[in-house]
């Protein structure tokens, strides 16, 4: 019979569990790292609201991930801008669009547009969002 008690263990010192588990926390956050996107957003903007004002900035800040923003020509009303957000979860997120206006004595005027939803197409065009302008008051 075989005597049990003379066979030695092997056991993984504490610097071998601490590596391992390094590499368990960075592998686990390789994995995640690729969970955020580049999603383009383009359409049109309007300040045909306020009177001969055109519009300057459009800022769009997603509540997961990086804001981005874009200056149009301000030439015209309707201009077209795109603006590329970092950071979009797969998933998608919310986001807040903020629109300067200027007219040609320098008035600003501002509007919000909220809840857009942002998300990257499967097709991977960019996603359309017109912001037209706020209602009367």
């Amino acid at each position: 019979m075989r005597n049990f008690s003379s066979i030695k263990r092997s056991t993984l010192s504490p610097v071998a569990v601490a590596a391992s588990l390094t590499l368990a926390a960075s592998m686990a956050a390789i994995g995640t790292a690729h969970a955020a996107t580049k999603v383009t957003v383009t359409g049109t903007v309007s300040c045909a609201q306020f009177d001969e004002s055109t519009p300057k900035t459009v800022t769009i800040t997603p509540k997961k991930g990086k804001a981005g923003s874009d200056e149009t020509p301000g030439e015209a009303q309707e201009e077209e801008y795109t603006i590329t957000l970092t950071g979009i979860p797969d998933k998608g997120t919310s986001a807040i669009a903020k629109v300067v206006c200027e007219d040609d004595d320098g008035a600003v005027n501002t509007y919000k547009i909220k809840d857009l939803s942002i998300k990257k197409r499967a097709d991977g065009h960019p996603l359309p969002i017109n912001l037209p302008p706020p209602p009367p008051e």
